[in-house]
């Protein structure tokens, strides 16, 4: 300020004259500003011990608390106080857009100031205390920042903090029983409860509950989207189809810094993938593991064995046709993206007819068909991966398929198959004990 200090220097045997005097008291207390135009020394240093307190207050408005005691500011050289509250209101009007703003404290005459918003140019007599994001109708809850906090823990946010899970079950981030008809969805927290969001071109942290989501509505066997998204009433779940059960519209996932984010909206985070059963319920189970997190993804059994203990079924040449017919073991599996980790075992067994069946050039083999017509004439039936096998007896087959291509992905159904060029036929399991083997599909999905 270019009247302080506003006092002089005294000659030796000078007279202390009371104009001195107060020139003297004027910079102690006010800095060389005028009382009644300033705030005092004492509220500054008071409140450079602290921290300034920015709330949200309401949808629309943002306090700054000083009831219990005067906030003060230093702004352009000159002490600055409030007594009490301070509150700014904004509307849809003023700010129609989404993004971040900033909060400004402004100088008054009287010595204390008010608050306003805006973008990141300080107005004339102002000082920057703080920012916020605002959705274009309110004040995303969580994201209020004084200046202070938003340069040492604003720019630091851990983009890859998504601590939560897809479930079906609250409270049960990873449910160990099967459920197969569950109404919602549920993001539980795991392992933390952060979840970093994209808004306006920067990454920023987010406390959270549990979210929930009803599922009816959604169609069957078809897989949607989830992601999480920021507005002015919180954070929010939504779900968004593929239109069909085999592949993702292209563009509707990109990346952002390596997180995945819905490609019309990078302030929505991905989650994982549903699909609703038959049913039209939310599956999780190990005959149908039909939800897919993104995040924290855990090893999820896939179950589905033969339970007849009929000796042997029916045998059709040179086609793949269901694993005993209707009682063919079977999964279903949902595979969003192409590093879904997968891995699917079946088993199967053969008997021939008589020994004269067992030539050389006669076999048997089992098979992992995809989405399979299950009646004759089986038109289209091709296993994901064969064994071929020559069985010369009673034996257990085995085949093995992982998530190696793009064909995977999508909403399918997996059956045990069997194919035979002569008199070989699948059996149930009468001779589990004695091959060790037991008809079915075993495997895992990590999701």
């Amino acid at each position: 300020m270019s009247n302080y200090p506003s006092s002089s220097p005294v000659a030796a045997g000078q007279a202390t004259e009371a104009d001195q005097y107060n020139f003297l008291r004027n910079d102690a207390l006010y800095l060389g500003a005028e009382p009644g135009t300033s705030g005092n020394l004492r509220e500054l240093l008071y409140q450079s011990a602290g921290t300034l307190r920015l709330s949200r207050s309401s949808k629309t408005s943002i306090t700054l608390e000083a009831s219990e005691a005067p906030c003060a500011l230093m702004i352009g050289g000159k002490i600055f106080s409030a007594g009490g509250d301070l509150s700014i209101s904004l509307s849809a009007d003023a700010f129609p857009s989404s993004g971040r703003l900033y909060l400004y404290a402004v100088g008054l005459p009287d010595g204390s100031f008010r608050l306003t918003a805006g973008g990141a140019a300080v107005p004339a007599g102002g000082r920057r205390i703080g920012t916020f994001l605002w959705s274009g109708g309110g004040v995303i809850p969580g994201t209020v920042r004084t200046a202070a906090e938003w340069e040492m823990t604003g720019k630091f946010t851990d983009i890859s903090a998504a601590q939560g899970r897809l479930t079906l079950v609250p409270g049960e981030p990873v449910p160990d029983t099967d459920i197969s008809m569950a109404e919602y969805l549920y993001y539980t927290p795991y392992n933390g409860n952060t979840v970093a969001l994209y808004i306006d071109g920067t990454w920023e942290s987010f406390s959270f509950s549990e979210l929930s989501m009803r599922l009816s509505g959604m169609q069957r066997k078809i897989p949607y989207d989830v992601f999480i998204h920021a507005d002015e009433y919180g954070l929010h779940l939504s779900a968004l189809s593929w239109g069909t059960a085999e592949a993702r519209p292209s563009g509707m996932l990109t990346r952002v810094d390596g997180i995945r984010v819905s490609g019309g909206d990078s302030g929505k985070r991905y989650l994982g993938t549903i699909v609703l059963n038959e049913a039209g319920y939310g599956e999780d189970s190990r005959n149908g593991r039909l939800l897919w997190n993104e995040s924290h993804r855990m090893p999820r059994p896939l179950f589905s064995r033969l339970s007849t203990t009929k000796t042997q079924g029916t045998s059709r040449m040179n086609a793949w046709v269901p694993y005993y017919d209707e009682d063919a073991p079977a999964v279903r599996l949902l595979i969003p993206a192409p590093d879904a980790e997968f891995c699917l075992e079946g088993v199967g067994l053969s008997s021939p007819i008589s020994e004269s069946d067992r030539g050389y050039l006669r076999t048997a083999l089992v098979g992992i068909c995809r989405d399979m017509m299950m009646e004759s004439p089986y038109t289209g039936n091709v296993s994901c991966v064969a064994a071929f096998t020559h069985s010369f007896g009673n034996g257990p087959l085995t085949v093995q398929i992982r998530n190696r291509e793009s064909s995977f992905q999508g909403y399918h159904r997996y059956t045990l198959a069997f194919w035979t060029n002569y008199s070989f036929y699948p059996t149930g399991t009468a001779f589990s004990d004695q091959t060790g083997g037991w008809p079915g599909l075993y495997g895992v999905v990590y999701g």
